[in-house]
């Protein structure tokens, strides 16, 4: 027999087993992203792999190739989403021998995240 008892007891037990599974909130979406050591890190390895011949990737240094900024001046000089766009539609050639570059998603987003350790270390 389905008693108002029963009937609030069902709904109890699958409001409970509903939320069982929800995970905790995310953040607003207006939240604005947090830089990670891990992503810093990788956008670091990257730049020391690709750029290094021609920039000075560190926090210190003469770039090897004269016409190319160091990376800490590059931080600083344009707006990083500017350079996040640029990436993504494919670096052209910015100074004299640059080969022209095209970065995966991941790896624009390492970048940014190497380049907002500079800009925050100055």
């Amino acid at each position: 027999m389905f008693t108002p008892r029963l009937a609030a007891a069902a709904v109890i037990t699958l409001v409970a087993a509903g939320c069982a599974g929800q995970e905790a909130p995310l953040a607003p979406a207006s939240a604005a992203p947090t830089v990670t050591a891990q992503a810093a890190d990788r956008g670091r390895m990257l730049a020391a792999g690709t750029c290094a011949g021609c920039h000075a990737t560190g926090q210190a240094g003469a770039s090897p190739m004269a016409a190319a900024p160091p990376f800490r001046e590059i931080a600083h000089r344009y707006p990083l989403d500017e350079l996040e766009t640029r990436f993504a539609e494919g670096l052209a050639t910015t100074h004299p021998g640059m080969p022209p570059f095209v970065f995966r998603a991941s790896e624009i987003d390492d970048l940014i995240a190497y380049l907002q350790t500079l800009k925050a270390d100055r």
